[in-house]
């Protein structure tokens, strides 16, 4: 190994520790934001009421599937051109003609299919039943 080349990996090495300097520390403060907002109540609770805020109605007027895979999003398309994304329970049972509304404030949408059935799907359980859970656990501490 002649000079330029030790020369050359002396710098590699400044350079990789250079950047560590400067990574390590925004991926810890990174790290400890979201630990902070994934333990937060208000955070919780916000994510919570977003969601339920939420509010569609409409004709079914087309299904979409993200991929070729089990777990790809699927959606439904209403006759606003509204996309939503659903369960995949749910859009294989919905098909093009079906009609959907969910209300502002409510957790459920409704699913009136052609052929006389009511499908209800709890569209926020996930993010209630989490802030039910941590409220009770703050309360409880």
């Amino acid at each position: 190994m002649n000079k330029s080349e030790q020369e050359l990996e002396k710098q590699e090495t400044e350079i990789r520790k250079n950047l560590a300097y400067v990574f390590v520390p925004i991926a810890i403060i990174l790290v400890i934001i979201t630990i902070y907002q994934n333990n937060s109540l208000d955070y919780k609770r916000e994510k919570y009421l977003e969601s339920k805020q939420t509010e569609f109605k409409g004709k079914i007027t087309a299904k979409k599937e993200d991929g070729d895979y089990t777990r790809a999003p699927r959606f439904m398309i209403l006759n606003d051109y509204n996309e939503i994304r659903i369960p995949n329970e749910i859009y294989y049972q919905i098909d093009v003609g079906d009609s959907v509304y969910k209300e502002i404030g409510k957790d459920s949408a409704y699913y009136f299919l052609k052929n006389g059935k009511v499908l209800i799907q709890d569209c926020n359980e996930y993010l209630r039943e989490d802030y039910l859970k941590f409220k009770s656990k703050k309360n409880s501490e």
